[in-house]
């Protein structure tokens, strides 16, 4: 069985602003072919988020850096802090707001890599997620 790894040294992260939020991408299906998982730290401003969403084949690891996060999962709300994390089971609505002051910054694993396809849909105008928090 051929072995696959590749280390990504800071210069060759690939930087993507996404909707107000910075991403930068240590393991994405540009960087790192036949990859099993992909990894992103995300950097959200004050008062901002990564607005109720699913990936309807891909489930996700977040674990928080730096900063206070409002994480949603469905209708579940919980603040993490540095060192915490959660785990996404594919098709789950979930969304991560920044609670606090400064920077929130977070990485998330995502995989298989054959979700990656089925991309992200976008849950925050619906019902009942629409009515989960006040929007800014």
């Amino acid at each position: 069985m051929p072995k696959n790894w590749k280390f990504i040294k800071k210069k060759d992260v690939m930087f993507e602003k996404a909707f107000g939020r910075d991403h930068y991408w240590h393991y994405h299906p540009q960087l790192v072919k036949n990859a099993e998982s992909y990894m992103v730290k995300v950097v959200v401003p004050e008062r901002k988020g990564h607005d109720f969403h699913r990936h309807p084949k891909m489930h996700e690891i977040l674990y928080i850096l730096k900063g206070k996060a409002e994480q949603w999962i469905e209708d579940e709300m919980q603040l993490l802090e540095a060192g915490d994390s959660v785990y996404i089971d594919a098709d789950v609505v979930h969304a991560t707001f920044n609670a606090g002051e400064g920077e929130l910054e977070f990485l998330a694993i995502l995989s298989p890599p054959d979700g990656w396809e089925a991309g992200t849909v976008d849950m925050g105008q619906e019902e009942p997620y629409i009515h989960y928090r006040t929007k800014e």
